[in-house]
């Protein structure tokens, strides 16, 4: 798994979600010439690492849209592209959302901690 090219960026939320904690970063400059929006990344208590993420990448195809797309070791998959990942409640909702779902979390609360 390739792994988002952050040179900086700004926290805007955390949470923790079962055995994960979340980080949710904003104001973004890569290294990999991506135009991310907003990072959601999850590493599992223990972990050095996040093994899952949410990405908000503006599209370069669709003025003023983003892309939603999910990262982890088995998967890498654009999922949607709209305008409505550039807002950072709905983008976290998704992204708690498909963190329940991938990573077998259902029954867990999210607990918003910034």
């Amino acid at each position: 798994m390739k792994a988002p090219g952050i040179r900086t960026a700004i926290p805007q939320r955390r949470y923790k979600l079962g055995d994960f904690s979340i980080v949710v970063l904003g104001d973004i400059e890569s290294d990999d010439g991506v135009d991310y929006r907003y990072v959601f990344a999850t590493v599992q208590d223990g972990a050095q690492e996040p093994q899952f993420y949410v990405l908000s990448i503006r599209s370069p195809d669709a003025i003023g849209d983003f892309a939603l797309r999910v990262l982890s070791p088995e998967l890498d998959r654009e999922l949607d592209v709209s305008g409505r990942w550039r807002d950072l409640d709905v983008f976290c909702d998704q992204a708690i959302a498909l963190a329940q779902q991938v990573l077998s979390l259902g029954d867990e609360q999210p607990h918003r901690l910034l």
